[in-house]
């Protein structure tokens, strides 16, 4: 059912989500006898106006305004410019015909067509999702368009004396008169409709059979009134009532299936005692039924009954082993074995069933490595081992370790640097190295302060350094500005030999 038409509307019911110039919705009214006036195509010559619904909300437009002084074109309860579609405020403001806009819908006189425009309606503030929050959905969302008398307290038409009568005059005035008959017999038609045959009044939709529900029903004051859902639900009902309603509701379907398989229920009933029992293992006959435990010839119930298995089982049962059981049996044995099962113990286990370890620990075995092991476990060594595990030993032996730490280590191994080592150890020697030691400031300060090199150098001068020049043989000293030689330079004592040499030849004439 996707398009009803009538005396006096069209509906999509329901819309089928076509839509025409991006998201508008079409209609086509021209089977409504709608013929627009001159100076308002919004208004026929015979006083009919549209009417736009989505899902029962009216869709009012900025200018049906100039309309609502009409009797029948506002909805009930509905006041012009302070009340539309019931509500007075949005978000602290009130409603007002500027709370929606002309461009929610409108009339193409040309082709007999009214658009319902979805992004216009839903973005304005009456409808938006902060008002009455319409929304479109193909399929289900419901979308009338009525034609109705805008004033139906009296005709449309006024005839005055003397005036010339028209044709157009006449038809305008009668099908004011026909429109709001067809109104009539549509409302009479919506209502509920009595049927004879069974004495009662059926909620029908308009021309089919679909049930349909009936809303604005006061609360029931007589015995005889109808009672609403609020009335039931807040009166009568507890809240318990309603937890166990809804949950019978959710389970429907479990209780048909329950019904028709009644005589089967007694029958369990009366086995409830052994049921009882057998759900207590129901962890041991879940496991029964596994294809590892079941399966012929196979499965681990048919390993069970061969000879061997029965034989082990005979075993199992004697005395001295059902004793020993006993004891893996104890609070203490099934703690460790549940250590034992942890992943961390399984895989160390698993390293030492290596071949590897295995032959690691044959020799751990031998006597002399259980001598040695016995004297590594002497307090002395556990002690002195409890010394060399503390972090800066550590740290330390790691560093013994480098690569060049050992060839220096290998190094000093060596005959003639034992001798010489022996030699710094004799006490002449020991006293020089720590008379060093304790003047090692000047001795560093020595270094910093005199430098042999090719040329001057540029980086840490302190005034007062020295240097020799290897390119020219001659020491220098920084005064704090540049380099400055200390005494005269070769060139120079040769030119002051050559100035003595010619003073004294012309001294003796």
């Amino acid at each position: 059912m996707a398009t009803e038409v009538t005396l006096t509307s069209y509906i999509h019911n329901p819309w089928t989500g076509t839509v025409f110039n991006t998201d508008q919705i079409k209609f086509d009214y021209s089977s409504l006898g709608f013929t627009p006036s001159a100076n308002d195509s919004y208004k026929s010559t015979s006083g009919d106006i549209f009417k736009v619904y989505v899902d029962g909300v009216r869709i009012y437009r900025n200018s049906d305004s100039t309309y609502a002084t009409g009797t029948g074109f506002l909805e009930d309860g509905d006041i012009s410019n302070s009340k539309l579609n019931g509500l007075t405020s949005i978000g602290g403001a009130d409603v007002t015909w500027a709370s929606t806009t002309d461009t929610v819908w409108y009339i193409d006189t040309a082709n007999q067509l009214i658009y319902v425009d979805q992004s216009a309606i839903t973005t304005s503030t009456l409808y938006g999702s902060t008002g009455k929050n319409v929304t479109f959905s193909a399929n289900t969302t419901i979308i009338e368009l009525k034609r109705g008398v805008n004033d139906e307290s009296g005709p449309s038409v006024d005839f005055s004396n003397a005036s010339i009568l028209t044709e157009q005059d006449l038809d305008n005035s009668s099908k004011n008169v026909f429109h709001m008959a067809q109104q009539a017999v549509v409302t009479a038609e919506n209502a509920l409709p009595y049927s004879t045959g069974t004495n009662t009044y059926q909620a029908y939709q308009p021309g089919t059979t679909t049930n349909r529900r009936i809303t604005q029903v006061a609360a029931p004051t007589a015995n005889d009134d109808v009672v609403t859902k609020t009335y039931m639900e807040n009166t009568w009902l507890t809240a318990t009532d309603k937890t166990n309603s809804a949950t019978v509701a959710g389970i429907s379907a479990n209780v048909t299936t329950v019904a028709g398989i009644s005589a089967n229920v007694t029958a369990v009933a009366g086995d409830a005692t052994d049921i009882g029992v057998v759900a207590g293992k129901a962890t041991e006959i879940g496991l029964l039924g596994t294809s590892a435990m079941a399966t012929a010839s196979t499965g681990h119930l048919a390993r069970l009954g061969n000879a061997t298995v029965t034989e082990d089982m005979a075993l199992l049962g004697t005395a001295a082993v059902v004793e020993d059981m006993g004891l893996l049996g104890t609070a203490d044995c099934v703690a460790d074995m549940a250590i034992l099962g942890t992943s961390d113990v399984v895989t160390d286990m698993n390293v030492l069933a290596t071949a590897d370890v295995v032959t690691d620990m044959n020799v751990l075995g031998t006597a002399d490595v259980v001598a040695d092991m016995n004297v590594l476990g002497t307090s002395d060594v556990v002690t002195d081992m409890n010394l060399l595990a503390v972090s800066t030993v550590i740290d330390d032996m790691a560093l013994l370790g480098a690569t060049g730490v050992i060839a220096d280590m290998d190094l000093l191994g060596a005959t003639g640097v034992i001798a010489d080592l022996a030699a710094v150890t004799a006490t002449g020697v020991i006293a020089d190295i720590e008379t060093v030691a304790d003047n090692v400031a000047g001795v560093n300060s020595f270094a910093d302060r005199y430098r042999v090199a090719s040329s001057a150098p540029t980086g840490s001068l302190d005034e007062g350094d020295l240097y020799y020049n290897t390119t020219d043989n001659n020491v220098r000293y920084y005064n704090g500005i540049a380099w400055t030689s200390v005494g005269q330079t070769e060139a120079q004592s040769i030119v002051t030999a050559d100035n003595s040499a010619t003073a004294m030849a012309i001294a003796l004439g």
